[in-house]
C-alpha cells in the first residue's frame, strides 16, 4: 500500500487527537502559554489568538483554491430566492420601479453586510464566522455572544423555505393542482431524504450536492442569456399565443411607478426579502481554515460573487417584468419564474422542464445548506449550551454528523408542517429579522475595535461612513415593523408583523437561555463554568466544549505533625525540609544558575534518583507586584490540575533531550514537581489530593498548543471521593514534592491532583509567594 505524501506545516490540525488515561475520549483546552502546570484562572479558552489565527488549519488542510471558494458562496447565495421572491416583493409595494430599486438598493446593502464581514475575516481568518467575529468583539457578558449565535442558529437555521419551492415546483411542472398537503408532503420527503443521505451516505451526499450545484450554475447561466434575449428582442413571435393571457407590460415613466407603496413598514419587509435572496456572501468565513491563500481569496472571491449575483438577478427581474404582465406576476405566488419560463418558451418546455429545473436547483440549495448547517450545529454543540450536546456533536455511526443533523431536520419539519397560508414568505421574514440583530452587533463591534483595538493587522478595511449606514438601516429595518400604518387596526397591524415579534422573542428567548445556563443554574448549584475542546472516541476533534467545575464541600486535611506519613510513592507527594541558599527569587538568572542545581541535589537526595533535568520554573506572587512592572507575575491557580498528562510526560523528554530519549525512555522515569514558599504561607495554601483517591476516569487531557509543540495537562473532575491534604503554615524550608508522573505503573501513586484553596480564616493574611520548580527525574533501573 502506497503511503500517503506528508502533510505540510499548513495541513497539520489545530490539536492532534489523544486519549484519556482509561482510552476513553478526551476533552481538551486549549491555553496558548507556556505554562502547563496551571492556566490562568477561569481561563481555558484563549479567544484573543490573534497571533495564532494565520497557522490555525482544519485537520483535512487548506483545500480550497479561489475557483472552489467562489462557487461556494455564489452557489449558496443562489437558491430559491431568485425564483420565488419577485412575485411576493411585487404584491407588498405595488410597483415594478421600487421593486427593481429594491433589488439595487439590496445589492448595495449587502456589500455593506460584505465588507463588515472581509474586514473580521481578513482580520481574524478563521473559520466559524459571526461565531467567531462576536466571541472575539464581545466577551462580556461571559457566553452570552456563543448562547444567542447558538439558539438563532437551532431555530433559525432551517431549509424550509426550499423545500416548500421544491414541492411547489414539482407539481407545477406535473400541471396538477396539489393541494397543501400535498405539496408539503413533498417537501417533507425532500427534506428527509436529504438528511438521510447525509447522515448515512456522506461520500454520496456529498457528490449529489456538487452535481445539483453545477446544475444550477448552468441554469443560472442559461437564465442570463434568456434575460438577455428577452431585453434585446422581445420575441412574442417565440411563445406560445394560447398561454398568453394578456400583453407583457410597456415599460414607461408612469407605469414603472404605478401602484407604488410608499411605507417604510411594507418596503421594509420586502427588504428582507431581497436579503434573503443575497443571503451566503458570507459563507467562505465559515471555513477559512480549509481555504488556501484565505485573506486575498477572501476578498477577491466573495466581491466577485456579489457582483454576479447582483448584475444576474437585476436582469431576471427586468426579464420577469417584460414577459409576465404584473397583475399576473403578483398573483403569482412562489410560481413566477415558471410561469416566465412558459411565457418564453411555451407550455411544452416551459411549463414542465424549467420549473423542474428549479426544483433541482432549490433541492441543491436544501442539500449545501443542510451539510453546511449540520457543521455549525455540531459546532455550537460542542461548546456545551444544547441539549444532548455529546449526541449532536458526534460523527457516530457512519462518520457524518448525524446528530446535528436530525437538530436541523426538527425545526424544519416543524415549520413545512405549520397550517398556515403564504408561509414562505413569514419564514424569509423570520429568518431575516433576527438577523438585523447580530448584524447591527457586528457592525457596532467592529467600529469599536477600530478604536479599541488599533493593533489589529487588517488587510481590508470597512468604509467607514458604510458601516454607520448599516447601523442606521438595522435600527430603521428593527423598528419598521411597529411604525403604525394608516387604515390598519392594532391587532390586525401586529398579525402583518407577526415574523418580527417571533424573531425578537427568538433572541429574548435566546437571553433568558443564556442567564439560567450560565448564571442562575450554576450559582444554584456552586459551580462555574469552564470552556474546553472535546475530542470523542470516535475521531471528532478540535472543538470547543463547556465543561463545569464543581465547586463541591471538601474537607482538606491539615497534616502538620504527621509529614512523615506521606511519600511520592504512597500518596504521590512528601514533605521534604532542605533549606535555600536563595531567599528573595526576583532574578531568573541567578534561579537558574545557583537555585536550579540545589534543587537538583535535593531531588536526588530525596527519590535516590540518578540523574535530574530541571526544564522550567513559575514563580506565584500577587497579581501586581512592585518586583513585576510588567506584569508577568502569576497569582495562585485555583484550579484542580495534575502538571501533565501521560503522553505528554514522554513528550517532554523527547522534547528537551531528544538525542538521547530513546534510551532514557527504557527506564523508569518520574516528573516532580518542587514546590516551596517564599515566605511562610497562609493565605491561599497549597491543597493536593491522595493519589490513590482518584481514579483515571476522573482525569480530562487538556491540550496546550505553542508555535512549536503540544502539550498536555489534566484537568480534574469534581468527586467527593477526593481525600485532600495540605501543610498548614507551610514555610520555606518545607519544601513539597509533588508527583505529576511515573512511568512505572505497578499500584503505587502515579501522579497528583493539586490546586491552591481559599482558607477563609486565613484571607486578611498576606499574599502567597511561592517557587516551583519542575523537573525530569531519571533512575538506572
Amino acid at each position: 500500500m502506497a503511503s500517503s505524501p506528508p502533510r505540510t506545516p499548513d495541513q497539520e490540525p489545530l490539536l492532534e487527537r489523544a486519549r484519556s488515561p482509561n482510552g476513553s475520549s478526551s476533552s481538551y483546552s486549549t491555553i496558548l502559554k507556556d505554562d502547563e502546570e496551571n492556566p490562568p484562572n477561569n481561563v481555558q479558552l484563549d479567544r484573543s489568538v490573534e497571533n495564532d489565527v494565520l497557522p490555525e488549519t482544519a485537520v483535512l488542510g487548506r483545500n480550497l483554491g479561489w475557483s472552489s471558494a467562489y462557487i461556494l458562496i455564489i452557489s449558496r447565495v443562489i437558491g430559491s430566492g431568485i425564483f420565488a421572491t419577485p412575485g411576493a416583493i411585487v404584491r407588498s409595494v405595488g410597483s415594478v420601479g421600487i421593486t427593481l430599486i429594491l433589488w439595487i438598493v439590496g445589492a448595495l446593502l449587502s456589500w455593506i453586510g460584505l465588507a463588515v464581514s472581509l474586514e473580521y475575516g481578513t482580520m481574524l481568518p478563521r473559520s466559524g464566522g459571526d461565531k467567531v467575529y462576536l466571541e472575539f468583539t464581545y466577551r462580556h457578558p461571559r457566553f452570552l455572544a456563543t448562547v444567542l449565535i447558538g439558539v438563532q442558529s437551532v431555530l433559525l437555521g432551517f431549509t424550509a423555505s426550499n423545500c416548500i419551492v421544491f414541492g411547489e415546483y414539482v407539481f407545477f411542472a406535473l400541471d396538477r393542482d396539489a393541494s397543501k398537503f400535498e405539496q408539503k408532503l413533498l417537501a417533507l420527503g425532500l427534506l428527509t431524504a436529504i438528511i438521510i443521505v447525509h447522515s448515512c451516505f456522506l461520500k454520496t451526499g456529498i457528490f449529489i450536492q456538487n452535481v445539483l450545484g453545477w446544475i444550477k450554475i448552468a441554469l443560472v447561466i442559461f437564465m442570463i442569456f434568456t434575460s438577455l434575449f428577452v431585453v434585446l428582442f422581445r420575441p412574442n413571435e417565440a411563445t406560445n399565443e394560447a398561454s398568453m393571457t394578456s400583453h407583457p407590460i410597456k415599460i414607461n415613466r408612469d407605469f414603472l411607478w404605478e401602484g407604488s407603496v410608499w411605507n417604510w413598514g411594507i418596503i421594509s419587509t420586502a427588504l428582507f426579502k431581497v436579503f434573503y435572496s443575497y443571503a451566503g456572501l458570507q459563507n467562505v468565513n465559515n471555513v477559512l481554515n480549509e481555504v488556501k491563500n484565505p485573506v486575498k481569496t477572501l476578498k477577491s472571491a466573495a466581491s466577485t460573487a456579489l457582483l454576479t449575483a447582483c448584475i444576474l438577478y437585476l436582469f431576471i427581474n427586468i426579464a420577469y417584468f417584460l414577459v409576465v404582465p404584473i397583475e399576473d406576476i403578483k398573483d403569482s405566488g412562489e410560481l413566477i419564474a415558471a410561469l416566465f419560463f412558459e411565457r418564453v418558451f411555451g407550455a411544452q418546455v416551459g411549463k414542465v422542464m424549467l420549473p423542474l429545473a428549479v426544483a433541482i436547483s432549490a433541492a441543491g440549495n436544501v442539500m449545501v445548506v443542510s451539510f453546511s448547517h449540520a457543521r455549525v450545529i455540531q459546532e455550537i454543540a460542542r461548546q456545551g449550551f444544547l441539549p444532548f450536546s455529546r449526541v449532536i456533536s458526534s460523527s457516530k455511526p457512519f462518520h457524518a454528523p448525524m446528530g446535528a443533523l436530525i437538530t436541523h431536520y426538527i425545526p424544519s419539519f416543524l415549520v413545512i408542517c405549520i397550517p398556515a397560508e403564504n408561509i414562505y414568505s413569514f419564514i424569509l421574514d423570520v429568518e431575516g429579522y433576527p438577523a438585523q440583530y447580530f448584524g447591527l452587533a457586528s457592525t457596532l463591534g467592529l467600529i469599536w475595535l477600530r478604536f479599541k483595538r488599533p493593533d489589529l493587522h487588517r488587510p481590508y478595511k470597512a468604509f467607514l461612513p458604510a458601516l454607520w449606514l448599516r447601523i442606521a438601516l438595522s435600527i430603521a429595518l428593527l423598528v419598521a415593523p411597529f411604525v403604525p400604518r394608516k387604515g390598519v387596526g392594532l391587532i390586525e397591524h401586529l398579525g402583518q408583523v407577526s415574523y418580527a415579534i417571533v424573531g425578537t422573542s427568538i433572541i429574548l428567548f435566546g437571553i433568558l437561555y443564556w442567564y439560567i445556563v450560565t448564571v442562575l443554574i450554576p450559582r444554584w448549584k456552586g459551580y462555574q463554568l469552564e470552556e474546553a475542546v472535546e475530542v470523542l472516541d470516535d475521531g471528532t476533534k478540535t472543538v470547543n466544549y463547556q465543561h463545569p467545575t464543581i465547586q463541591v464541600d471538601t474537607t482538606i486535611h491539615d497534616i502538620s505533625g504527621d509529614e512523615d506519613k506521606y511519600t511520592l510513592d504512597s500518596h504521590g507527594f512528601q514533605i521534604y525540609k532542605r533549606e535555600s541558599k536563595e531567599k528573595d527569587f526576583v532574578d531568573n538568572a541567578k534561579i537558574k544558575a545557583e537555585y536550579y542545581p540545589e534543587t537538583e541535589q535535593l531531588l536526588k537526595d530525596a527519590t535516590g534518583a540518578s540523574r535530574i533535568f530541571i526544564f522550567d520554573h513559575t514563580i506565584r506572587r500577587q497579581a501586581v507586584d512592585k518586583r513585576d512592572p510588567e506584569g508577568k507575575l502569576r497569582g495562585p491557580g485555583k484550579r484542580v490540575h495534575i502538571d501533565q498528562s501521560y503522553s505528554a510526560s514522554e513528550g517532554r523528554v523527547r522534547y528537551h533531550l531528544p538525542d538521547e530519549a530513546d534510551e532514557l525512555l527504557k527506564k523508569r522515569f518520574q516528573i516532580v514537581n518542587v514546590w516551596r514558599p517564599i515566605k511562610t504561607i497562609y493565605k491561599d495554601p497549597l491543597g493536593v489530593a491522595d493519589a490513590l483517591s482518584c481514579p483515571d476516569s476522573d482525569l480530562v487531557a487538556a491540550a496546550l498548543i505553542y508555535a512549536d509543540r503540544a502539550g498536555e495537562t489534566y484537568t480534574v473532575k469534581p468527586n467527593p471521593g477526593h481525600r485532600w491534604y495540605f501543610k498548614y503554615a507551610q514555610r520555606p524550608d518545607e519544601v513539597m514534592l509533588i508527583k505529576c508522573y511515573d512511568s512505572l505503573d505497578d499500584g503505587r501513586a502515579r501522579r497528583i491532583p493539586h490546586s491552591a484553596f481559599t482558607n477563609p480564616a486565613e484571607e486578611d493574611k498576606d499574599p502567597r509567594e511561592s517557587i516551583e520548580a519542575r523537573a525530569l527525574v531519571f533512575y538506572d533501573y
